[in-house]
């Protein structure tokens, strides 16, 4: 590959990863609201179903899967019913509630992970070692390992469930990977730098909105949020189921 070809793919990549999708509603969703520990495992989730997607797509899997109309049918449908499960999920978690109901409710919903009862309150101040990355993870709660589970399993469904990720890998990459010997080398490096740049970004990301902590948690805005994340993964669902 020359130079001008690597300077475009790195370009088109670098755009295809800053646009907003669903790893960007789920990081930023994850990270305000749980703060950067759950942002990273979002981001560890993604890389890792990343990666199941690069060697499957090196190996030559993943162009039989996207051939097969069948199969790429059922993941598409499987991967806009999990979209719509979260956003859903997150849009009742955070629905008016009556007084009634918010007495009656217990602090956290087992949602998925989505809410408290009426609206999401701020975090409590992290203490050394808590679920906010500021320390070794040992004083962490039975919560707290909670929360970076189903933020890792999130990062992963997401990416692994996406079949617009598999089309990527299957007709995006192989254009700058000329053929012959060494082609399944290629793809693997070109996939590594975007995984690379990928993970660069997201690490920049995650941090920014850390140190918006303060700001994004207030009440009236962490709801916003909230309710936008799930308004956005639903929209993604219905495009996906569609598409």
């Amino acid at each position: 590959m020359s130079g001008v070809e690597l300077f475009g793919f790195i370009t088109a990549s670098i755009v295809i990863i800053v646009v907003p999708g669903v790893d960007f509603a789920l990081v930023t969703r994850q990270t305000i609201r749980h703060g950067r520990s759950a942002g990273f495992a979002v981001l560890g989730g993604l890389v890792v179903g990343a990666l199941v997607h690069a060697t499957l797509a090196t190996a030559g899997v993943s162009a039989l899967l996207v051939s097969s109309e069948t199969l790429y049918t059922v993941l598409r449908i499987v991967g806009a019913l999990y979209l719509l499960y979260l956003g859903a999920s997150i849009l009742w978690a955070t629905r008016p509630r009556t007084a009634d109901e918010r007495v009656e409710e217990p602090a956290s919903v087992g949602a998925g992970d989505a809410g408290r009862a009426g609206a999401p309150a701020p975090p409590a101040p992290s203490a050394p070692g808590d679920g906010d990355g500021d320390g070794d993870g040992d004083g962490m709660s039975a919560g707290e390992r909670s929360v970076l589970r189903r933020s890792f399993v999130m990062g992963i469904a997401s990416n692994l469930l996406n079949p617009k990720v598999i089309l990527f890998y299957v007709a995006f990459v192989p254009q700058f990977v000329r053929p012959g010997d060494g082609a399944a080398a290629r793809t693997a490096a070109l996939a590594a730098t975007f995984i690379g740049l990928a993970v660069v970004w997201w690490i920049l990301y995650i941090l920014l909105i850390h140190r918006l902590h303060n700001w994004l948690t207030r009440p009236g805005i962490q709801v916003a949020i909230e309710r936008l994340t799930g308004v956005i993964l639903v929209v993604l669902a219905i495009r996906l189921a569609v598409s």
